[in-house]
């Protein structure tokens, strides 16, 4: 492959962006951290994405390697809260966990019919649009099925990050429990560069690498963080030496992951635009509203605070809902299980259920014409 001068200058740009991107969204996150603001290296980033993409026009690419880094590292910090006590803990929570995912999925096919409704799409498109915590599989399901409209899917399904990052922390700040202020339950008392010597660093980056490309082999989804809470979860079992990130590899972990969704929301936000901008806005507010007054009615049957139940049943992306969850001193590994058995649960019994669903009216349709 020839390498033109073109290129050159064109990859010598896109570096000098990148790095103008991540020094801007680092002062901004110091920035809004001295002025105790909610999650100042989530919402840094955003900011200094859309500065740079909407008003300074950059063309920002952000390295796919480095946000799936910071990816890793979160997984790290949620697979380090799951240590024997939590774990016996969460053992007991399994009722409310199934009844919430399946709740949260009832509700999310409610809210399909009104979106088919206002967007003028098929039934097909709205159902695989509004499901919520299983972007690829629905992403997948959509490409398989003729009468989906992959766009429509592809673009309500990655705009809720939108919706997410704004209201999640917002309702999620009000109802946090001032009491607590940690995500261990005291557990932990050491950093990692306390806890670890340097051979134990390396053997558990070898083996979340190990695990991490196995999954990725079999295309499972989410593999940057259920590789290192899987092998997280065996370490703290095995060795009981527990521990938790250092908050400035948290913090850089944060920023180089929201970069990226930080370019992800600019470049939506041209696409928001008429009656489908409006049908997006419509689902993915009522889901999250409804999914906080489901909370509110189940908060009633369990002992566990309202912020920590919504945030375990938030209809967004683990790796967004964490960071909420560790900013607000909520049970980090808690909040995970209801997620991680979402994932699960959509993708071995959901999918392939909706899947045999869409082909049944597929069939139906083409032996009408």
């Amino acid at each position: 492959m020839t390498i033109t001068y073109e290129s050159c200058e064109g990859m010598s740009k896109q570096l000098k962006n990148n790095i103008i991107v991540l020094i801007l969204a680092i002062l901004i996150s110091l920035i809004l951290k001295s002025m105790h603001v909610l999650l100042p290296f989530m919402f840094g980033p955003i900011i200094a994405s859309v500065i740079c993409v909407r008003l300074l026009k950059f063309k920002v690419e952000w390295p796919f390697w480095l946000s799936q880094i910071g990816l890793v590292l979160l997984g790290v910090q949620i697979g380090s809260t799951f240590t024997k006590n939590v774990i016996f803990d969460i053992k007991d929570d399994w009722f409310t966990i199934i009844m919430i995912t399946v709740m949260l999925l009832i509700l999310a096919l409610i809210i399909a019919h009104f979106f088919k409704k206002i967007a003028n799409v098929n039934t097909e498109t709205a159902i695989l649009s509004v499901i919520p915590g299983a972007l690829s599989q629905m992403l997948i399901m959509a490409e398989e099925n003729k009468k989906a409209n992959i766009m429509v899917v592809s673009l309500t399904q990655t705009s809720r990050i939108i919706f997410v990052v704004i209201l999640v922390p917002l309702i999620s700040y009000f109802f946090r429990d001032s009491s607590h202020h940690g995500t261990n339950n005291g557990t932990s008392t050491q950093v990692l560069t306390e806890a670890l010597t340097i051979p134990n660093i390396i053997l558990l980056i070898m083996a979340i690498t190990i695990i991490y490309l196995i999954m990725g082999k079999i295309n499972f989804p989410t593999k940057q963080l259920l590789a290192p809470i899987l092998v997280l979860i065996c370490w703290n079992l095995i060795t009981g030496i527990t521990f938790t990130l250092d908050n400035y590899i948290i913090a850089a972990a944060q920023v180089i992951y929201m970069i990226r969704i930080g370019v992800q929301i600019a470049k939506l936000l041209d696409q928001m635009k008429g009656r489908i901008a409006v049908a997006i806005a419509f689902q993915n507010i009522m889901l999250i509203l409804l999914t906080f007054i489901m909370v509110l009615v189940i908060t009633s049957l369990s002992n566990h605070s309202v912020n920590e139940l919504f945030l375990g049943a938030a209809p967004g992306g683990m790796s967004q809902i964490v960071l909420v969850a560790i900013e607000t001193g909520a049970d980090v590994a808690l909040i995970s299980s209801y997620h991680i058995f979402r994932i699960f649960f959509i993708l071995f019994l959901i999918a392939p259920l909706l899947g045999t669903f869409l082909k049944y009216r597929e069939n139906i349709s083409n032996k009408s014409k």
